[in-house]
């Protein structure tokens, strides 16, 4: 074939190690209807972020122009879905929403069928996907269900896998190891549990992908404007949302929610004082020092200067775990366990130290993110068969990993964020018959716990609840 064939074929769209490449000149004139392209020098041709293929390949189109591409390299699946389950109304709108430009976020609280949304969309669009989750153990669920769903071999990345099929899963940072090399591989991406995409190493991994279709799971999406508009970036806009009051009873169990609060002991109080004392003390100095709301971290810089910051750190760490850590929780938590005996219960801390105290006290199974991923696996396989029907977790339950029998949720610390509460109130609301979940919540009185408590639940889940 001549040269001249291949320019009145038009230019040429490639891909390279994460980027696109155009091999136009320099001062050619599409080049400046297309500002995300960058001339580079060396290779002398134009290069854009891999997620640029799809405004790029528009702008081809539309303007009539002839080109080649060379970057895409997913493929035509032929697939249908083996589900006995009909998709929910809500399932149905969601994808309804995603299909005006195949792209955006749809944002369901947890229990309601986010992965099987997914997986209509996957059979629908017949084009190689590949599906992020934050941790090993969301890849493995999503593995087994896309293979009993689709019944296909579905590649694997992450854990030690690294086998790359037309319908893959994987860890968000194994595909960021990997991203310059799978990037023009599939065309639909997934993003499960999508509010951890709006960070550096994140955000770039997302940008070196070319895929043109993409969808953002999530129960709790981003409150911060800066990283709502990244999110929108990298997957598109918030094109649907149902929220928990919204589903429960019809789709979700219905549930209710008990703020429980202990007392300090005597002893317990006057330690607490003393240290919340040296702690604020030190802290004036500082709000005095520097005026304005400062962040944590430059009070931490700030303090570990001098002795009596490192004191007063350490006095803020020792009055948050007497907070934590007060006895009358631990009497309360054996009550709740005797109240809802027979029941499958998760136990959340935000710490492993109360974690692992809770399971010797107890004698009650513990997972944390210490724990191997067999035994953890071999755990969750006997509290969801009923073998173990109390489970004590330090915040790996939080997202995504699927324990529908669980009916009952005892907080026993947390942090200030409603991210992390929605999550924890999602693991026990998937419907069954019969069942009411129930989320209890142990708060130390006149402590910094009744601050946290109260920012924590500043969502419309709780309302109905004080």
């Amino acid at each position: 074939m001549s040269d001249s064939s291949l320019e009145d074929r038009g230019p040429r769209i490639g891909f390279d190690l994460g980027t696109l490449t155009l091999d136009l000149p320099q001062k050619a004139v599409e080049a400046l209807a297309l500002p995300f392209m960058v001339w580079d020098p060396r290779a002398e041709l134009f290069r854009a972020h891999g997620y640029y293929y799809r405004e790029l390949i528009r702008y081809f189109y539309k303007s009539q122009k002839p080109y080649q591409d060379q970057a895409a390299q997913y493929n035509r699946l032929e697939i249908k879905l083996q589900s006995p389950h009909a998709p929910r109304d809500y399932q149905k709108d969601a994808q309804t929403a995603w299909n005006r430009s195949k792209r955006g976020v749809c944002a369901l609280p947890t229990g309601s069928g986010k992965s099987f949304l997914a997986q209509m969309i996957i059979a629908d669009l017949g084009r190689s996907a590949l599906v992020l989750a934050p941790t090993i153990d969301l890849v493995l669920q999503w593995q087994a269900n896309l293979a009993e769903s689709f019944g296909v071999p579905v590649g694997m990345l992450g854990g030690g896998s690294h086998e790359i099929l037309d319908i893959t899963v994987s860890t968000y940072d194994s595909a960021r190891l990997y991203a310059e090399q799978l990037g023009p591989r599939f065309c639909l991406l997934i993003f499960d549990e999508c509010h951890h995409l709006p960070a550096p190493g994140m955000a770039e991994m997302a940008k070196s992908f070319i895929a043109p279709y993409r969808l953002g799971l999530t129960a709790t999406p981003p409150i911060d404007p800066e990283k709502q508009a990244l999110l929108t970036d990298l997957t598109g806009p918030l094109v649907y949302q149902q929220q928990i009051s919204q589903l429960s009873g019809l789709h979700l169990a219905p549930y209710r929610v008990e703020t429980i609060e202990v007392e300090l002991n005597p002893d317990e109080r006057e330690l607490y004082e003393h240290y919340r004392g040296v702690y604020l003390q030190f802290r004036e100095g500082f709000s005095l020092l520097f005026r304005g709301n400062q962040p944590w971290s430059r009070f931490v810089l700030h303090a570990f200067k001098s002795k009596e910051g490192r004191e007063a750190l350490n006095a803020f760490r020792v009055q948050k775990d007497l907070a934590i850590g007060a006895l009358a929780k631990f009497e309360a938590l054996e009550e709740l366990l005797l109240k809802h005996r027979g029941s499958r219960i998760l136990i959340f801390t935000n710490d492993n130290k109360t974690a692992y105290r809770i399971s010797s006290l107890f004698i009650l199974p513990l997972i944390t993110h210490e724990t191997k991923a067999k035994e953890r696996r071999e755990v969750l396989a006997n509290f969801r068969g009923g073998r173990w029907p109390v489970l004590v977790n330090s915040r790996v339950l939080n997202e995504g990993v699927d324990v529908p029998e669980a009916e009952v949720a005892i907080i026993v610390s947390g942090t200030a964020t409603v991210r992390e509460h929605v999550q924890r109130l999602g693991r026990i609301l998937r419907k069954s018959a019969g069942k009411e979940a129930v989320l209890y919540e142990l708060v130390t009185s006149d402590t910094t716990e009744i601050y946290a408590s109260r920012k924590r639940r500043d969502h419309q889940a709780y309302a109905p609840f004080g």
